[in-house]
């Protein structure tokens, strides 16, 4: 900076010298035409008084300022001067009378020197006030530049994340005033940026980079989005929505092959899977086998090779285990991960973070919901649960305009098994009657323990009568063929059914369950083994 401000300097001095130089040429120049003119004039009066012109033109030319001076014959319009720099002469040529005019060349060396001689000075002055003023701005400036010059090199610290780069100085007054308190900034930035990288640094572990304030935009940004998502997900309504928004923002890093697994715990069992790519490995049946989820540990194909025996392709891969302890753990593994920058891999083990504890809540309190809408023993909804969603299916079947058919059943001389092989065995026969019921119905269709032996199956969309009694017959026939295995051997059992059809002969669910209970009592009594619809 400081060479170019002396040599901007310079400039201008050289510029001002020469401009200064050619104007004192000029006035010098324009004075003397304006003198050799009036001097003609008064040569030309004169020789228009005498009579012998030839001896007042001679001695006129044995003067020393003139050179030559003729009379000439011709006829020129006006006054010319013509200046010769290299014979060193001016010529004036001017008008005498109508037939002749004057041609007087006047003597100028001493002139031309006298105007080299200015020239010459005024260049000297002008080197000399250059120096002087270089010298004198050198001087007094320099000290000034170099705290700007340290600034600049500072500032290039900053960006790299080193705030002990202060600037000194020689100066007092104001100069040091600003260099203290450009050093106490300094001091108060370097404490400021350090909490923050701390803060977020226990947030995200990542690798420090070579420009970490740019970083530092970078993270906190990503820290932004990664507390607006755990805001949404709080309030999301269950633990497949949460796992579902967490796919996505695994998409917007540009993640082509991953895989999200979700384990319920107490039952070991893989409840919420999502494959993307090619993920080389299926833990769906073989969780146990799963190493992330048996150590609860990240696993990384480049700590040792083959470090898990599930995985089954040659390319790198990693498994992030998330909601390790409790009821619920999530596996969540990428592929390709040499491929994948390692601040993404940080920023997406931030998400699993906030997820973990969130999801855990809701998966523990859809358990716990569960608990208390499922029968324990069958797995199949309780009346509770019943409570809460009949409304819901008359309100659809009305929207709809469809049938809705309710089917008691009740199981023949079940008191007979409990009698006979004790209750372990009667509650074995009820799992199994549980299962085959599920088996046999549509997924829309929903099975209920009413209690005991009698179970409730609600149909939604039924044609029909004719079409409701081929449904229930193809069950009841099910069973009655099935043979149910107990520790003493294999026995069958039948079931009675009655039905009510909505809204053909009742006009709400409580109403309809009531009316497939006296339907269910028409069929026991007539020898069981029976379909009965109920009929007004």
């Amino acid at each position: 900076m400081k060479k170019k401000i002396l040599i901007i300097i310079a400039l201008i001095m050289i510029i001002s010298t020469i401009i200064r130089t050619s104007l004192v040429e000029y006035s010098f120049i324009a004075f003397a035409k304006q003198l050799i003119l009036n001097q003609t004039m008064l040569i030309k009066d004169i020789l228009y008084e005498v009579i012998n012109k030839e001896d007042y033109l001679q001695i006129i030319k044995d003067s020393y300022a003139i050179e030559d001076i003729k009379l000439k014959k011709g006829k020129i319009k006006s006054t010319q001067i013509n200046i010769n720099l290299k014979q060193k002469y001016i010529q004036i040529i001017t008008p005498f009378n109508s037939e002749s005019y004057l041609d007087i060349k006047y003597n100028a060396k001493d002139y031309f020197n006298n105007i080299l001689n200015i020239s010459i000075k005024l260049f000297i002055i002008g080197l000399t006030s250059l120096i002087i003023i270089i010298w004198i701005v050198n001087y007094f400036l320099t000290p000034y530049l170099e705290i700007l010059e340290n600034v600049k090199k500072s500032t290039k610290e900053i960006s790299k994340g080193n705030f002990d780069k202060k600037i000194t100085t020689k100066l007092k007054g104001e100069a040091k005033e600003f260099v203290n308190n450009y050093n106490k900034f300094l001091e108060d930035l370097k404490n400021s940026f350090g909490v923050i990288e701390e803060k977020y640094t226990s947030l995200i572990e990542k690798e420090k980079s070579q420009n970490p304030l740019e970083d530092a935009k970078n993270t906190i940004s990503q820290l932004a989005d990664i507390f607006k998502f755990k805001k949404v997900i709080e309030e999301d309504i269950s633990t497949e929505v949460v796992l579902n928004r967490l796919i996505e923002i695994i998409k917007k890093f540009n993640i082509k092959h991953f895989a999200l697994f979700g384990i319920d715990n107490t039952k070991k069992t893989v409840i919420f899977e999502y494959n993307e790519g090619d993920i080389c490995c299926d833990i769906k049946d073989k969780q146990e086998f799963c190493r992330a989820y048996r150590t609860k540990n990240i696993i990384k194909s480049s700590d040792f090779p083959n470090i898990c025996q599930r995985h089954f392709c040659k390319n790198s891969y990693i498994c992030i285990p998330f909601s390790k302890s409790g009821n619920f753990t999530g596996i969540l593994k990428i592929m390709d991960i040499e491929h994948i920058d390692k601040d993404t891999i940080a920023y997406i083990k931030a998400y699993l973070k906030e997820v973990s504890s969130i999801v855990e809540s809701k998966f523990t309190l859809e358990l716990l919901h569960n608990q208390t809408i499922i029968d324990p023993l069958t797995k199949l909804y309780n009346r509770r649960f019943l409570e809460n969603i009949l409304n819901k299916i008359i309100a659809n079947a009305d929207r709809t305009n469809q049938k809705v058919a309710f089917v008691m059943i009740d199981m023949d001389y079940f008191k007979k098994v409990n009698d006979t092989y004790g209750h372990d065995v009667g509650d074995m026969i009820l799992k199994h009657l549980a299962n085959i019921l599920k088996s046999s119905i549509r997924e829309s269709d929903i099975v209920v323990r009413f209690g005991g032996e009698e179970f409730l199956i609600i149909l939604n969309n039924i044609k029909d009568k004719e079409c409701l009694f081929k449904t229930l017959e193809k069950i009841r026939k099910k069973i009655e063929e099935y043979e149910f295995k107990i520790p003493q051997g294999k026995i069958k059992k039948t079931i009675s059914m009655g039905a009510s059809l909505y809204p053909d002969t009742c006009n709400s669910p409580w109403q309809c369950i009531k009316n497939a209970d006296i339907a269910l009592y028409k069929a026991k009594n007539s020898g069981r083994n029976k379909i009965v619809i109920f009929e007004n």
